[in-house]
């Protein structure tokens, strides 16, 4: 198989018509096989499909296509210049099967014409019919309802050809959105639809192994420009780090999850999981949603209870996390007054627990009375309210997010 062939001209050589359609050829096909071999094929810029009221008509439509550009699977640049109307069959496009109401894919592809109004080419004083000029135009196509699904299997040319037909002669086709077609061959467009059959327009990308960002920051998103609540990937930046999160309204990137350049995974919200987790490392993070932290103990009144680790106070005072106490009183007949009875036969003080609580700053307070004077030989006493202790049980949860 020949390689590419590049022109060479030196001086007095003579140049024919063929020699500066070399030149031509030959960039030409450099930028197909650049196109081909490093992006996929589809739509570079714009060509937006809408549809605007049809005249003369109350149910059909006029189909408008936007201005852009597109790759197709060949490697050829098709430009639209300028909004194109498509409303009747007269305009040059088909309708196949017209009574079929289902999508039908609106597909675009090359139709080069000779330009109108170009002069003839002369040569040694022999005149040629030639035009001086190629219109690298475009053609519509309605296609019928299913034509979508083969469009991924256009096969491209071999790889030192350059654009224009594809390895089975054919032309390349890239979609460009759905219409619907309504009222029989004398009828029209009635919709416009985004996609069908699980297919949508066909964005150009990119085909490889390594993306570098020269100013230290690689960012992806999938608009354009950030959309606030749409989520993103940075690569660098002021930390260093790996950060996926959602953009804001000033278009920065705010992540819930970093990677950082120790090796260390910093969380930023609640955390779902609905399969298995392993972690072979230490964890040090707040609670999340569905989890939830213990302590256990006894305290003495005037005490406050401890937080579960790692939960703070700033978190139950912003409601993040919920608590859940359980007091219970520690009763004994020991430790009071009036302690064991006169000759043994009896005790001497019955606790009874007169408070037992936790207020909002979970300080515990636990009051006992102990009531004394219990055997044969004792007199009940007045009362004497002591401070007491109590078991404790502080349960930490995330609070469900919405």
């Amino acid at each position: 198989m020949p390689a590419p062939l590049r022109p060479e001209f030196h001086e007095g050589q003579i140049l024919a018509a063929d020699d500066l359609s070399a030149v031509v050829r030959y960039d030409r096909d450099a930028a197909a096989r650049h196109h081909r071999h490093l992006h996929t094929w589809g739509i570079a810029s714009g060509l937006e499909v809408t549809v605007r009221a049809r005249a003369g008509s109350d149910i059909y439509k006029t189909v408008v296509v936007g201005s852009g550009t597109l790759l197709d699977p060949s490697g050829r640049e098709i430009v639209v210049p300028a909004p194109v109307e498509l409303s009747t069959p007269d305009q040059g496009f088909v309708i196949t099967d017209p009574d079929n109401t289902a999508a039908r894919p609106l597909m675009l592809m090359w139709s080069d014409q000779p330009s109108k109004g170009a002069a003839t080419v002369s040569s040694g004083g022999c005149a040629t019919n030639g035009a001086a000029r190629t219109s690298e135009g475009f053609a519509l196509v309605v296609g019928a309802p299913g034509d979508e699904l083969d469009l991924g299997d256009q096969q491209p040319p071999p790889p030192d050809a350059g654009p224009d037909w594809l390895g089975g002669g054919d032309r390349g086709r890239v979609l460009l959105s759905f219409v619907t077609w309504g009222g029989g061959q004398d009828g029209g467009f009635t919709a416009v639809l985004p996609r069908a059959n699980g297919v949508g327009r066909r964005y150009a990308g990119v085909l490889a192994d390594r993306v570098s960002a020269r100013g230290g920051t690689l960012e992806l998103a999938a608009e354009p420009r950030p959309v606030a609540g749409k989520v993103g990937v940075r690569i660098g930046g002021e930390h260093g780090s790996l950060d996926i999160g959602r953009f804001n309204a000033a278009g920065a990137l705010a992540p819930a999850l970093r990677v950082l350049g120790d090796g260390s995974t910093q969380i930023h919200g609640d955390v779902k999981i609905t399969g298995g987790l392993s972690v072979t490392g230490a964890v040090d993070s707040p609670l999340v949603t569905g989890s939830v932290l213990v302590q256990s103990g006894t305290a003495t009144h005037g005490v406050i209870l401890p937080l579960p680790p790692p939960v703070t106070a700033d978190q139950v005072e912003s409601g993040e996390i919920v608590l859940h106490l359980q007091v219970t009183p520690r009763l004994q007949t020991y430790g009071g007054p009036h302690e064991g009875g006169v000759d043994g036969s009896g005790f001497g003080a019955l606790p009874v627990v007169l408070r037992c609580e936790v207020d909002s700053q979970r300080r515990l307070s636990c009051l006992i009375a102990w009531y004394g004077g219990f055997g044969p030989d004792e007199a009940l006493d007045s009362p004497s309210v002591l401070p007491g202790a109590a078991d404790y049980f502080v349960l930490a949860t995330a609070r469900p997010t919405t």
